[in-house]
């Protein structure tokens, strides 16, 4: 080591040049680089649990929604179920099943028309959804809405043909 006014001079490199420490600073930069791209691709479970759970509302209301219009079609005088219940056992042909199960009926609210019959369900929610956009074009309206109350799955007939 060579010493000048008192204090050691780094160490020469091979090709004439100091250390100084650019090394130590380059590797902190690499560093900090990996920490930020491991950031961005975690997601924390609570959002994955609240997607899966979105993609099961959005699955048993489409199966509620698909019922109701299957209900609606079955008798040549079309009508709404009354309860959630008929699309299990259709009052009008109890050997009928317009829906495998009723799903979690706690956690849903029916829609219903003037008449008193189900046109609809939508999930007994208030929280906010993470999905705000990107829904399938039957599910449009579902964009930008604030609560999960506001996700309504329902069933509009096509209006009778004028003759």
């Amino acid at each position: 080591m060579v010493w000048k006014g008192g204090q050691a001079m780094p160490p020469m490199s091979k090709a004439g040049r100091t250390d100084g420490g650019y090394t130590y600073v380059a590797l902190l930069v690499v560093l900090v680089g990996i920490t930020l791209a491991a950031q961005t691709t975690f997601v924390p479970t609570a959002t994955k649990a609240k997607r899966a759970t979105e993609a099961e509302i959005i699955f048993q209301g489409r199966a509620y929604r698909d019922a109701i219009a299957r209900y609606w079609a079955f008798d040549e005088e079309p009508a709404f179920p009354s309860t959630l219940d008929d699309l299990l056992r259709d009052p009008r042909d109890p050997g009928v099943k317009h829906i495998r199960r009723l799903y979690d009926v706690d956690n849903w609210t029916a829609e219903f028309r003037a008449d008193g019959g189900i046109q609809g369900v939508f999930p007994d929610r208030r929280d906010m959804p993470l999905k705000q956009a990107g829904f399938p074009p039957d599910l449009a309206d579902f964009e930008g809405k604030k609560s999960y109350k506001d996700w309504v799955f329902r069933f509009v007939p096509d209006p009778a043909p004028s003759e």
